[in-house]
């Protein structure tokens, strides 16, 4: 799906949004996807693009800012594609939401789940026209979408992006029982792999196990350059 069509269903998409708890959708606005030069190999899925500060909002022009090479999610995804052997140039980026709210979705969770079912219908279509039969690999960003994509009887436990890197409780390090996303437990219908967002890769469990997922990842997984 090429980026105008892709826009115009967004925009067509928001007109049909509720307003809910006084959150609303920014008018017209629309983030596209970072889509790389060559062969996509790596699907990344973010939540949404909204930014706490209004007035930063007109410097956001592609999905995770991955246009600017200088940023910080572009040097954190960069270095995924380089643990899984692969390039930028190999990356779809995409958001569930796809445009801005007015509020930072985080303060008022409950617009999320509201707002749901139609931007999941667009974003399987615009995974379907990806071809991922030919075995594109998928990863999400963070908790808050990890849940939104989830089938409602998956436990509590499996809501967690630390549980697929085979997270020990007790230990606090990992039992090397790593984990995706069954295509039975979420509603992409498709399997993908949980990575925690940018910040919290400072935290010490996700430094010390990050190369062996990475390593499950491309065993489970047929990636080269």
């Amino acid at each position: 799906m090429n980026n105008i069509l892709l826009e115009s269903k967004v925009k067509s998409l928001t007109k049909s949004l509720e307003v809910f708890n006084d959150n609303l959708v920014v008018a017209d606005s629309f983030v596209p996807p970072y889509i790389g030069k060559d062969e996509i190999k790596l699907v990344v899925i973010g939540q949404d693009p909204t930014v706490r500060n209004p007035e930063s909002r007109k410097n956001v022009a592609c999905t995770l800012n991955l246009n600017k090479q200088n940023s910080a999610l572009y040097r954190y995804i960069k270095g995924l594609c380089d643990g899984l052997g692969i390039t930028m140039e190999n990356v779809y980026a995409t958001n569930l939401f796809k445009y801005f709210y007015s509020i930072p979705p985080a303060n008022t969770p409950e617009v999320l789940k509201s707002h749901l079912q139609p931007s999941l219908e667009l974003l399987k279509e615009e995974l379907s026209s990806l071809c991922l039969s030919t075995g594109c690999l998928v990863i999400t960003l963070g908790e808050p979408v990890l849940k939104l994509l989830l089938n409602q009887n998956v436990p509590n436990n499996e809501k967690k992006v630390r549980f697929y890197w085979g997270y020990d409780s007790k230990t606090k390090e990992s039992d090397r029982n790593f984990r995706f996303v069954d295509e039975s437990k979420n509603v992409l219908s498709h399997k993908f792999y949980p990575f925690c967002h940018q910040p919290s890769m400072r935290k010490q469990f996700y430094k010390d196990w990050i190369k062996e997922y990475f390593g499950f990842i491309k065993a489970n997984n047929f990636i080269t350059k």
